[in-house]
């Protein structure tokens, strides 16, 4: 089976350029927790390292409301006599391993997430850990900025300092512009690298969730080239067909629809 494309560094740096852009809707992330400006200045606490590990998500609690033990009780049985009276089941995944085509991929998909609500929560929460990584990353990057920033306005203090007492002042600089760019090159691929693992956990979890064009059968996917670029954006894809008369699809074909998949998926499941 074709794997999704592994992100490009260029869309990647593009994401994290839009965060840039869009960092006032810190709305959209209700549960990011907020970085809080910090006065240590120790060189060695790189907090705008990629992190392999999604930031630990707030919860909240009720507090439950005193009532007598033998309230609780009634409720408690209540609670348990109407749920084993209507219990609630989400129906079984339907194998989508055969699907090439995006009509039959659309109707599966409207279907299984208007019936099964536990399908929805995942790709929401997938969804989430996405914009959470990405926010993540982009925050470290400005981290890293002000790094830079910060080094040069210091430099400048002590030379102050070091001039109104006599002393000598060193004419050289912290770190030079090719230096500081080289900094933020290592970071860029630090993000590129944590980007693909992103992507391959994601290919795992919707291949799970038997998501159209994630779990497809490898012996429907052939090396045939593709269709023009004009004609990728189409609804169907190329009459490829196996010794079966199955229809497949081309890599580029497999790539374009798992793309559109995706943009599906994140305006039906959007909160």
């Amino acid at each position: 089976m074709a794997d999704l494309n592994a992100p490009d560094l260029t869309d990647v740096l593009k994401t994290l350029s839009a965060f840039s852009s869009t960092s006032a809707s810190a709305s959209s992330f209700p549960n990011q927790p907020q970085r809080t400006q910090t006065t240590n200045n120790d060189e060695d606490d790189d907090i705008y390292e990629p992190s392999d590990s999604l930031p630990s998500m707030s919860t909240t609690t009720q507090e439950i409301p005193r009532t007598s033990l033998s309230a609780t009780s009634r409720i408690s049985n209540s609670s348990r006599g109407a749920t084993s009276t209507h219990p609630r089941t989400n129906p079984p995944l339907i194998d989508t391993s055969s699907v090439t085509t995006w009509p039959a991929a659309l109707q599966h998909v409207m279907r299984a997430l208007s019936q099964n609500e536990d399908l929805q929560r995942r790709i929401r929460r997938l969804i989430q850990r996405q914009h959470d990584h990405e926010r993540q990353w982009w925050q470290g990057r400005e981290a890293l900025r002000e790094k830079q920033k910060a080094r040069v306005e210091k430099k400048k203090e002590l030379d102050a300092v070091l001039r109104s007492v006599g002393a000598p002042v060193d004419s050289k600089q912290v770190s030079t512009a090719e230096e500081d760019r080289t900094e933020l090159q290592n970071y860029d691929g630090k993000v590129y690298k944590a980007s693909k693992h992103m992507a391959e956990a994601m290919m795992l979890e919707l291949r799970t969730l038997q998501i159209p064009f994630f779990n497809i059968k490898p012996q429907f996917v052939s090396d045939t080239p593709s269709r023009s670029s004009d004609q990728m954006g189409q609804v169907n894809p190329s009459m490829h067909s196996d010794s079966s008369g199955q229809q497949t699809l081309s890599r580029e074909e497999l790539s374009v629809l798992q793309k559109r998949m995706l943009e599906l998926l994140q305006d039906l499941c959007r909160e």
